[in-house]
């Protein structure tokens, strides 16, 4: 069993052996929808996949329709001392899925990147970021979608920026939102 599985199994656990005492879970249920998935999240993701670790990806902020990660130049360097494109791949690629997990939670969807572009602007001399963001009436009519049709569409995008705040890369990527399987 997987940590996200095993704390959500014990979160669970929690709350019915609340109810059968009479005691309130409103409360507990929005908190750990709002403030423990999302943090929890925050510093687990990058664990769950080696690659992203070693790189040294670190999501900075995270919340229900936003994430911001950063990514470091060191150890992401390519052959003439700028930022690696692989790297600035991994940095456009990897937080949507703590974003997803962050909006939606830990249990119901699977998202599914389809594509990703990434286009290049300017070398990236320095650590980068990037924010990716779903707003709220987006991630309601994704749910809809994905409720009524089995799966959804959409894309997302992304300004990579280095530390100067300078646009480095500019990534689009397609998704497709499906129901998780029980």
């Amino acid at each position: 069993m997987g940590a996200f599985s095993y704390l959500s199994s014990a979160a669970d656990k929690a709350k019915n052996g609340a109810r059968q005492l009479g005691l309130p879970v409103a409360r507990f249920e929005q908190f750990q929808a709002d403030t423990l998935e999302p943090l929890f999240i925050q510093h687990a993701a990058r664990y769950a996949i080696p690659f992203v670790r070693r790189s040294g990806v670190r999501i900075t902020r995270l919340e229900a329709g936003r994430v911001d990660c950063r990514l470091p130049l060191k150890g992401n360097v390519n052959h003439i001392g700028t930022m690696y494109a692989g790297a600035l791949f991994t940095l456009a690629e990897f937080p949507v899925g703590p974003l997803m997990l962050a909006t939606y939670g830990l249990s119901r969807f699977v998202p599914i990147v389809t594509s990703v572009r990434l286009e290049f602007i300017k070398a990236c001399k320095s650590d980068a970021t990037v924010t990716f963001e779903l707003p709220p009436a987006r991630a309601n009519e994704i749910e809809s979608d994905t409720l009524a049709q089995g799966e959804c569409a959409f894309t997302l995008t992304g300004d990579i920026v280095d530390a100067g705040g300078d646009v480095v890369a500019r990534s689009h990527a397609d998704y497709l939102m499906r129901p998780r399987r029980k």
